[in-house]
């Protein structure tokens, strides 16, 4: 079978099927008839070369592959076997081609010419052939290539991969699925992958582990019949995958044709606290954004765009503060409005009210200061347990320009038990980075705005010990989102000052966010040393992260926010005085 197609220049190009004989002279298709396949002029290694970009740019080349796979309306992979011997050369490439005959299938022999070319951002582009003036289809149900490989794989190697059927037996594991709805992943051939400085020191070792890391990384582009059911959820195992190395004008990502994943059919509840602990939950909202507070006000300036999609937001933290059963709640991203009735602060205590059938109240710093910033932080707790002694002090000017205020408040066990200060924080974000000063980026691995969050953490923990201190307690709980890896200079500033963090794993597995692909620990809580023997238990509810965005999920609290919330349950001592 011979098929000429599309010459995608020439405005009335349509293709000619011809089987044995070619199309009548007589057509006013403005093509001649074909009924042998043109020699190449270059193999495909050749066009391809050893280099990022080919040499052959501009040149009009004409190439021989096997077609491996269709992109509708975009264009299409072919690879010919064996193109030569060169482990440096890829032996597949691109076609652009917005219109492509029914007649091309996977496994059909095409001729191609058309101009070399490299399309695409990133250090990698993608060698391709565009202003395609033949497509010829030489046979077809071909046997399909499949070359396989192994992690980890630096640019070039990957470079000498592109547009190949690849296939990796080794087993790899899901990291990143955030954007798991467009049907992106990624892989990773070394297990588990870590932020950096989560588990080494900022500077040359988080550098060294960050390429290993990124060497190890395999993105991918899933197949489009994947359904909510088969959610890759980040540390999923894969078995096996293969499928053709494109790109997505960004770098180079597997175009998916098979996969085999363990996809887990059951997640845990958390384990409710004991019946004489006192539990305390840190959780980042994601932006609770409550509109005007009459289901008007939509979009918000952080927050939800629509009135269904605050409801959606505002049912899965629901089913979060029921799961949890929590007695104070420390937030962060809430929206500061204020506390009139229809502030997002006075919609989240009767969210937490109706989810547990328990009165609630919010503590309210003095002159209700929260601070300029279209955030803050919040203190919630059941008022039929605890009393809030006093308003919540905030910390103010200074590095709290930036990071948001923190909230410091004293609070007693009811009837007359002990006594425990919260304090929660949101330091400053790692967004947003300028271009020169101390605050831009170091490269050392901790990210932007590192100062400030460094003397945020001093000056709120040395704040935290004074207000402790006024209140006649050492009890000191310190909660929040401190936008910094567990090794970052802000965390080993608040382990320094004497708190003991209640994260710790010793298995080395803790985390509560996923920032493209590795895992970290964000959103912490810090210990005073008198309060660190009340401790009963401390951890992690991983409900969130490992998640992906705006898919549906079999259950009601999982991917509530960005972070998952961390719990922490206190016994506290009876008090010895009563006053």
């Amino acid at each position: 079978m011979q098929i000429l197609l599309t010459k995608t220049p020439l405005p009335a190009a349509f293709f000619c099927a011809a089987i044995l004989a070619g199309c009548s002279p007589e057509q006013n298709n403005g093509e001649a008839a074909v009924t042998s396949c043109p020699a190449r002029t270059a193999p495909i290694a050749t066009v391809q070369g050893d280099a990022p970009e080919s040499r052959m740019v501009g040149q009009q080349v004409t190439v021989h592959g096997i077609v491996t796979l269709i992109q509708d309306g975009k264009g299409l992979f072919i690879e010919e076997p064996d193109s030569d011997d060169d482990e440096r050369t890829s032996n597949a490439i691109y076609v652009e081609a917005t219109q492509i005959a029914s007649a091309i299938e996977s496994g059909s022999l095409l001729s191609v010419s058309g101009t070399v070319a490299e399309i695409g951002e990133g250090r990698y582009p993608l060698t391709a052939l565009t202003s395609v003036s033949d497509i010829i289809a030489c046979s077809a149900d071909n046997p399909l290539p499949m070359t396989t490989a192994e992690l980890p794989l630096n640019g070039l190697a990957r470079e000498a991969l592109e547009g190949m059927r690849i296939r990796f037996d080794d087993e790899l594991t899901v990291t990143g699925n955030y954007r798991f709805g467009q049907g992106n992943a990624t892989l990773s051939g070394n297990g588990f992958q870590f932020v950096p400085t989560e588990v080494v020191q900022p500077g040359s070792e988080a550098a060294d582990l960050l390429a290993s890391n990124r060497a190890f990384a395999l993105p991918v582009s899933l197949p489009q019949n994947m359904t909510a059911a088969d959610v890759l959820v980040s540390g999923t195992p894969v078995n096996q995958v293969s499928g053709v190395l494109a790109h997505d004008n960004r770098v180079l990502r597997l175009a998916v044709q098979s996969i085999s994943a363990e996809v887990p059919a059951s997640f845990e509840m958390p384990a409710p606290a004991a019946g004489d602990a006192l539990r305390i939950v840190g959780m980042n909202l994601h932006n609770y954004f409550n509109g005007d507070g009459n289901g008007l006000g939509f979009p918000t300036p952080r927050g939800a765009e629509t009135l269904a999609e605050f409801e959606q937001q505002r049912a899965r933290i629901g089913a979060a503060i029921e799961a949890l059963d929590p007695h104070i709640l420390g937030v962060q991203e809430l929206e500061n409005d204020g506390f009139g009735p229809a502030s997002a602060a006075a919609d989240l205590i009767q969210l937490a009210e109706t989810v547990t059938g328990q009165n609630w109240a919010v503590t309210r710093p003095v002159a209700d200061d929260t601070g300029g910033d279209r955030i803050t932080v919040g203190l919630l707790y059941r008022s039929d347990m605890l009393e809030a002694i006093g308003s919540s002090q905030t910390l103010t000017g200074g590095e709290f320009e930036k990071s948001r205020q923190p909230q410091a408040q004293l609070f007693q066990q009811l009837p007359d038990g002990e006594k425990v200060l919260v304090v929660v924080n949101h330091l400053k974000s790692k967004g947003s980075c300028p271009d020169s000063g101390a605050d831009m980026n170091q490269r050392d691995g901790q990210g932007c705005w590192n100062p400030v969050r460094l003397a945020s953490a001093k000056r709120m923990a040395a704040w935290a010990r004074n207000v402790a201190l006024a209140g006649g307690t050492d009890n000191i709980l310190i909660l929040g989102d401190m936008n910094a890896y567990r090794n970052e200079d802000p965390i080993v500033a608040i382990r320094d000052a004497g708190f003991t963090e209640l994260m710790d794993d010793e298995q080395g597995e803790a985390y509560s966010f996923v920032f493209r692909g590795q895992r970290g620990t964000l959103d912490f809580a810090f210990a005073s040393q008198g309060l660190f023997e009340q401790v009963r238990q401390a951890f992690i509810w991983n409900v969130n992260a490992a998640f992906p965005a705006n898919v549906d999920l079999p259950t009601p609290w999982l991917r509530f926010s960005d972070h998952d919330p961390v719990v922490v349950d206190l016994v506290l001592r009876q008090s010895t005085t009563s006053d």
